[in-house]
């Protein structure tokens, strides 16, 4: 399936954090054509499986498939919706921003804002002030609305020039689309290999999907997918990446150096450009906690540059999704030994 497609396919559908398991039946259409064994686990996380039980190596493919959203609180005497961010919601985005209410039915939502002229231009939104005004009555709204019901901002896919698109949920769908796209590439040509795609859940709030799927599967390694900064005026050069030039490769002390080399050699024999992200500590991602289950487990994290990160307009280059998968699969089909 062709990138674009399977981006769009991710991009506009729910999942916000805690809810990860509506995605099951999207996953399940996207990988049947090279897997049928998938299930989902009870934190929400989706696994899908190729390849024999007894094989030589187990890998495991993490991209975390949740998306930063809302969640209702509480409904006002007015009928106002009152919702709290679940994740890092980027606060300056949402004044005025339509929403997709997913309660009895998908209603649609405006967060409402005082004008400019009624207000400090300087003062920003803070989340005690995101109230969503539907049109409706109290007593209609609570018809349809229930206190835990999420939301997503409503995002229209777009294709920009360079082979860019904008979109929301690009964080981290576009790592899902490597994974998956990773996969497809390599389950023709994998060897005594078995391979764990995690989609994992809750990546934006507590990380339990992923350190959760890592227990229970036992890998041999881990291979982590996220987005990364790209650079752009504000972003530091040393933690960004170009965009339409390549992966971003961690470098961190939780990661396992052997593991990053040979994606790093796969790249520059393929001829596929690639940034670096150095970190002292940690690396922001699954890898964290998937490296530090059961006995430890060795982990890589590549990533794909991204712009308005968190934001309705979360900017990549499918160019960079396809060589972050290409780098993927030739590693998971013996790349690193030639």
């Amino acid at each position: 399936m062709k990138t674009k497609k399977i981006l769009k396919k991710l991009c506009t559908e729910k999942g916000v954090s805690g809810r990860e398991e509506e995605m099951a039946e999207i996953i399940g259409e996207l990988t049947k054509d090279f897997s049928d064994d998938m299930k989902v686990l009870p934190t929400g996380s989706i696994i899908v499986t190729l390849g024999k039980t007894d094989a030589k190596r187990h890998i495991m493919l993490d991209a975390h498939i949740d998306r930063i959203g809302l969640i209702i609180t509480y409904i006002s005497e007015n009928g106002f919706v009152k919702a709290e961010p679940v994740g890092g919601m980027d606060m300056r985005s949402l004044p005025g921003t339509a929403v997709t209410i997913h309660g009895k039915n998908d209603i649609t939502g405006i967060i409402a804002t005082l004008p400019p002229h009624l207000t400090d231009k300087e003062k920003g939104m803070t989340r005690d002030d995101i109230w969503i005004d539907t049109g409706l009555t109290e007593d209609e709204v609570n018809e349809l609305i229930f206190p835990g019901d999420t939301a997503i901002v409503k995002s229209q896919y777009r294709e920009l020039l360079n082979d860019r698109v904008a979109v929301s949920a690009l964080d981290n769908r576009a790592g899902c689309a490597v994974i998956i796209k990773a996969a497809e590439i390599a389950s023709k040509k994998m060897k005594d290999t078995r391979l764990s795609l995690v989609f994992s859940s809750q990546e934006e709030t507590n990380e339990s999907g992923a350190k959760t799927a890592a227990f229970l599967l036992k890998p041999d390694e881990a291979i982590i997918v996220d987005v990364g900064f790209a650079k752009q005026d504000g972003v530091p050069s040393s933690q960004s990446g170009e965009i339409g030039k390549g992966p971003i490769i961690s470098i961190s002390p939780v990661l396992s150096r052997e593991l990053t080399d040979k994606l790093r050699d796969i790249a520059d024999r393929m001829g596929i450009t690639y940034d670096f992200e150095v970190n002292g500590g940690g690396t922001g991602t699954n890898a964290d906690g998937i490296a530090v289950t059961r006995g430890g487990i060795p982990c890589a994290v590549i990533s794909v540059p991204e712009k308005n990160m968190h934001t309705q307009t979360e900017t990549v280059c499918i160019n960079d999704i396809e060589h972050t998968a290409e780098i993927i699969a030739e590693y998971l089909t013996g790349g690193a030994e030639k």
